[in-house]
């Protein structure tokens, strides 16, 4: 007969094992969130539609997207990879946008002195993200995009982390570059090819944000025509021929470019006679349909935000690329925020206005009751325009517009 004390003892030693089983499946906590980037705490208030994010320099307001994304506490809200991008190159990094997304998932942060620098701020964020690496690529976890200096590489990987360069000699390279790369990653080529001007990237900065949701194709036209590049990166969608979207007005991009494209594919402008009318028509822009055929391979095509009610996140910055184009993070991970710019002296341009009063929550049954939110890049943009922006983004009032308790 098994005495009462063994039976006990055995239970106890079974539970203290399960017990350090469990633990040891914790995963490991990482630093704390360190904050210290964000520019003072007159740009970290929030209010109740609105939050800032911002350094006290475009390297550091960089960073404070990615702290906004990944804490970083535990692997499992690490990003799984990082892109570097040189500050002086803003059409390489316009195009490294649809690198952010998935499978790679990573924020944007910059390298400095054409290419050769690697600053301190950018360097404290790569050690405390520490990337899990992506997996569909050996474990890579930073990417150096574009003509970036062999010094910044070997400090990179100092820090013990795996990196992968993606080089080509101008931008217009690049873009076809990358096209390939990502193609082999996803085994195919994206049918939805964005197209921007090389002298006249602020149309595009909408479509950069886009694809750091959603990971589609981007190519480059000049005043020339369309490029050698841009072709072989067209060609390359056949047997199925692509949908092309141009983010530049007919005065950048005239019919003779548009004529040409249209060789390629399915060719369609983004309407707007400036950046800020532009991103205003992208965020409420859908195009819907089969990419195709209807009986064989069909394959649905969505392509913009498309938004005409309330209830989103959006982002609002100046046409500076350096504050812009890194935001493309909120637009990808947990935020999905569609991007709203302001005019150069960070006014709020009066398309914005008339497009935010459409999507202007109206008061309905409080458990059923939507929001809208603004996310604020940098600090250029000046406190009235946010709380003018607070206004057309809070409940209205059937009687005067007031927000609703």
């Amino acid at each position: 007969m098994i005495k009462p004390a063994y039976t006990f003892l055995a239970v106890t030693a079974l539970s203290v094992l399960f017990i350090l089983g469990y633990i040891s499946m914790w995963e490991p906590q990482g630093k704390p969130l360190d904050a210290s980037t964000m520019k003072n705490d007159e740009l970290l208030g929030l209010t109740g539609t609105t939050a800032r994010l911002s350094g006290e320099t475009y390297i550091e307001t960089a960073t404070a997207y990615s702290q906004a994304i990944y804490p970083a506490a535990q692997d499992k809200d690490r990003p799984g990879a990082v892109v570097l991008v040189r500050d002086d190159d803003p059409a390489t990094a316009l195009v490294t946008t649809r690198l952010q997304h998935f499978p790679v998932n990573a924020p944007m942060l910059f390298i400095t002195e054409n290419g050769t620098v690697l600053p301190e701020a950018t360097r404290k964020e790569l050690e405390r993200l520490r990337p899990e690496g992506v997996m569909m690529d050996g474990n890579v976890q930073v990417y150096l995009a574009g003509d970036i200096d062999q010094s910044v590489v070997d400090e990179v990987e100092k820090l013990k982390l795996k990196t992968r360069r993606i080089y080509a000699s101008d931008p217009i390279s690049y873009a076809e570059v990358l096209d390939e790369y990502i193609s082999v990653l996803e085994s195919n080529h994206r049918q939805i090819v964005f197209i921007a001007s090389t002298d006249a990237l602020e149309y595009a900065y909408p479509a950069s944000n886009w694809n750091a949701h959603m990971g589609d194709a981007m190519a480059y036209v000049t005043p020339e025509g369309v490029p050698e590049e841009t072709r072989r990166m067209l060609e390359r969608r056949w047997p199925y021929y692509p949908y092309i979207y141009v983010f530049a007005p007919s005065s950048v991009v005239d019919h003779e470019i548009m004529a040409e494209l249209s060789q390629y594919g399915h060719v369609q402008r983004i309407p707007g006679s400036t950046p800020q009318e532009m991103a205003v028509r992208w965020a409420g822009y859908k195009d819907s349909g089969h990419r195709t055929s209807w009986l064989v391979g069909y394959r649905p095509r969505s392509v913009g935000w498309g938004y005409a009610e309330p209830g989103h996140n959006l982002l609002l910055g100046t046409p500076d690329w350096r504050i812009t184009v890194p935001s493309g993070v909120l637009s990808h991970m947990g935020k999905h925020g569609f991007l709203i710019l302001t005019e150069p002296n960070g006014e709020l341009p009066e398309s914005a206005r008339s497009y935010l009063q459409i999507i202007q929550p109206e008061p309905i049954y409080p458990s059923h009751q939507v929001f809208n939110f603004a996310w604020i890049l940098g600090g250029e943009v000046s406190q009235e325009t946010v709380r003018e922006l607070s206004e057309l983004l809070e409940v209205s009032s059937p009687d005067n517009g007031s927000l609703v308790i």
